[in-house]
């Protein structure tokens, strides 16, 4: 079995950030709590651009961005990492699902005193989002301002998810009992499923791989991947409520949102599609960039110029409003 050892890219990105303690619980930033996740904060908080991870990269993915986004005086930014994933601790006896994320969402903003914020979403987190504006509608969940909201790669409507079969639908029905043997594989069997997420002729992929291999490795194997990879059924089963179109003709004339989506991407390239079939008209905005699912590691200087872009909107949008 190959060595799993801490890459330098990943070591000093988690070196970066902190561990906070959680409460899953009371849902509450706890010192005391035993049970701690990484989050990484950049300038003023209160009104910062909050970066939530995909599925299985985390936040080492807009580690990849950051050199191409402008400084904390700019844009402030707030980047969270579920329970589960990189540095944060991966409980095996764990509710994982998109609500207890939207959860631990709220409950960093809360601890933070996040008064306002742009979100900026990949792959899963889009879930994550959806939830929280549903809590909105509903009057369960009233923090804070949302200014924007930017979704890239991720999944939006219930017909959309086009997952090959041998990626998240196997590992969401992998056997409780067999998980703790299967999470920690040697880095040649990872890449063999892991391949999938970047495009054909993207030739660093080993190379980021092993980077995503280390990170995901971190406080108790891969864990996670097996026991998260439900959240495709998860959307399904909550398909009215967590309905892209619905979120958006009830948010689009006080939320800017844009959705986008990478060419190659196998995993959700028809949402876009659908996006722009089903509310291209209604005015959403709807941005594609070559490549694969990866793009914060294909593509980091263009998906994070249009991050860049969508914040000053959102900026402009607040003072106009």
């Amino acid at each position: 079995m190959e060595s799993n050892v801490t890459t330098p890219f990943a070591e000093r990105w988690f070196e970066s950030g902190q561990r906070l303690g959680y409460d899953a619980r009371t849902r509450t930033i706890d010192p005391a709590a035993s049970l701690k996740v990484f989050v990484r904060v950049d300038g003023d908080v209160k009104h910062a651009v909050t970066f939530l991870p995909g599925y299985p990269d985390g936040s080492i993915g807009w580690a990849r961005l950051l050199p191409y986004l402008p400084d904390a005086s700019t844009m402030p930014k707030l980047f969270v990492e579920y329970v589960g994933m990189g540095d944060s601790d991966k409980p095996r006896d764990y509710r994982y699902s998109t609500e207890e994320r939207a959860d631990l969402v709220e409950a960093i903003w809360r601890h933070y005193g996040v008064s306002s914020t742009t979100v900026v979403a990949f792959d899963f987190s889009s879930l994550v989002v959806l939830e929280h504006l549903a809590r909105r509608l509903e009057r369960s969940s009233t923090t804070p301002a949302i200014r924007g909201v930017f979704i890239f790669n991720g999944g939006l409507f219930t017909d959309g998810h086009t997952h090959p079969w041998f990626t998240t639908p196997v590992l969401r029905r992998m056997p409780i009992g067999r998980i703790p043997q299967l999470a920690n594989p040697p880095f040649f069997t990872f890449k063999l499923t892991a391949r999938v997420m970047w495009s054909k002729n993207h030739r660093a992929w080993e190379d980021e791989a092993r980077d995503l291999y280390s990170a995901l490795s971190r406080n108790d194997g891969l864990f996670f991947l097996y026991r998260a990879a439900g959240f495709t059924a998860e959307h399904r089963a909550q398909g009215a409520r967590l309905d892209f179109g619905r979120i958006y003709n009830a948010y689009r004339s006080d939320i800017p949102f844009v959705v986008g989506g990478s060419d190659e991407d196998p995993f959700e390239h028809r949402q876009v599609t659908l996006a722009q079939e089903r509310l291209g008209a209604r005015g959403l905005t709807i941005a594609q960039l070559p490549g694969g699912h990866l793009t914060t590691n294909e593509h980091p200087q263009a998906l994070a110029r249009l991050v860049q872009d969508f914040y000053d909107r959102t900026t402009l949008f607040e003072v106009a409003q």
